[in-house]
């Protein structure tokens, strides 16, 4: 439904009419779109199909129309206006997840062409330790099991069909939403039980197909962009201890700061979700040193001006932004910009 509304207002020609009377709204309504990774996904590729957000092409085209109709912010220009300061007509800001290689091999040459600023949230110890991202790992033990059948005795036995359409889902699912997961332990007990070797130079090598290194991450900041955290093993906030809290939010800034040599000033959530209601995990956001905290597929920003500001303040720690999807028309990608409560509402990596 929502595609064939932004279809019917592309070919009324409405969504331009709506960007420029955005323009002239006197409540700046900030939208911050969310990529992880662009790539022509190949059909024989065992990563996870469903992460690439968008062809070379078609984001290319997309940060095109955002040129046409908004004006691209830096995360400076945010914590700013989030501080009182002003923001120009129609801002809109452009973020990328994870660390994927595709952000400096692939979306930084069209930023660059483009003239688009972009914010990358990486989670570090993928990058260290050349890690593979859990996910990611579960996608490939699933495409090159040998096994059909397995049973998983961690965190509880399960019985598990390789060739379930579901399963992928369902494992993801439970590191996303299980406390204090031992997520090694869960990985290796499923590469066990499908058949599949694994082992740290495996892995390596497939950190080094999909995963910058410290130096593409390096060269995205003099290129002009921005680099914040995402963790450090993008685990969800909400399933950890405050041990684990304290090593997934002061860990990643603490590495980060090492190795770009400035302070970190920013943290998406690993997975995107709110923690408006985590008093918790506010306080160790707080705690660690951000000034921002990012969810995903949230919404857009109203920013109130003047005395207002102080009425109806921003939530530093909620600061919202819309998912992008490789299935996404151009015109949805323009709708959700224009009118952000038309977005991919409640989607989360």
């Amino acid at each position: 439904m929502r595609e064939y509304v932004a279809g019917l207002l592309q070919r009324a020609g409405a969504l331009g009419g709506l960007m420029r009377l955005k323009r002239f709204a006197p409540v700046p309504n900030l939208s911050i779109v969310t990529y992880h990774h662009i790539d022509a996904t190949r059909p024989d590729a065992p990563f996870d199909p469903e992460v690439a957000d968008a062809t070379p092409a078609q984001f290319r085209r997309q940060l095109e129309s955002l040129v046409r109709h908004c004006t691209p912010i830096t995360l400076g220009e945010l914590i700013r206006a989030v501080d009182g300061e002003a923001l120009p007509p129609n801002p809109v800001m452009v973020t990328f997840d994870d660390g994927y290689r595709s952000c400096h091999d692939v979306a930084l040459p069209i930023l660059k062409a483009v003239g688009v600023p972009a914010t990358f949230f990486v989670s570090t110890s993928f990058v260290s330790e050349r890690r593979l991202y859990w996910w990611e790992r579960i996608a490939i033990i699933i495409a090159r099991g040998t096994h059909d059948r397995a049973s998983v005795p961690y965190p509880s036995v399960r019985d598990l069909e390789r060739r379930d359409p579901k399963l992928r889902a369902q494992l993801v699912a439970m590191i996303k939403n299980t406390p204090n997961l031992d997520v090694d332990r869960f990985l290796d007990d499923l590469s066990v039980g499908f058949g599949v070797d694994w082992s740290r130079e495996t892995e390596a090598r497939y950190a080094d197909e999909l995963i910058m290194s410290w130096d593409q991450v390096r060269a995205l900041e003099a290129a002009g962009m921005d680099v914040e955290s995402h963790g450090r093993r993008h685990r969800v906030l909400q399933t950890l201890d405050d041990r684990e809290l304290t090593d997934e939010l002061t860990g990643s800034r603490i590495e980060l700061e090492a190795q770009l040599g400035r302070p970190i000033r920013a943290v998406a959530y690993p997975v995107g979700r709110s923690v408006a209601r985590w008093d918790h995990i506010r306080a160790a956001i707080a705690a660690a040193g951000y000034k921002l905290g990012f969810s995903n597929a949230s919404g857009g920003n109203r920013l109130w001006p003047g005395r207002l500001r102080s009425v109806l303040p921003v939530d530093p720690y909620d600061v919202h932004r819309l998912s992008t999807d490789r299935s996404m028309s151009d015109a949805m990608f323009l709708t959700q910009v224009a009118v952000p409560q038309f977005g991919y509402l409640g989607k989360h990596q």
